[in-house]
């Protein structure tokens, strides 16, 4: 399940990607990242927000991707880049 996450604090005081993250870091806002949750029947809060395709691509637009020759990413190389995304949830 891909969802929106903020970080958590570990008992030293530092921010962490929390356990119920298996890969994260992803699409920044503000506080909040993308990851896609643990599939291990561990503890997934009921509170996070799932993300689908549209949601993504328009967080990813928001973001005014730019490829490696600092030119802006077509709508269908956004698209690509999430359908890449969303493909490692499988």
């Amino acid at each position: 399940m891909i969802v929106e996450y903020k970080l958590h604090r570990n008992s030293d005081g530092d921010k962490c990607i929390p356990s119920f993250i298996e890969d994260g870091g992803y699409y920044p806002s503000g506080n909040k990242l993308v990851g896609i949750t643990v599939n291990d029947d561990s503890y997934i809060p009921s509170t996070l927000v799932e993300l689908d395709k549209a949601a993504l691509v328009t967080r990813y637009t928001t973001m005014s991707p730019v490829n490696g020759e600092n030119t802006a990413l077509t709508d269908a190389e956004i698209e690509s880049e999430i359908d890449a995304f969303i493909a490692k949830d499988s």
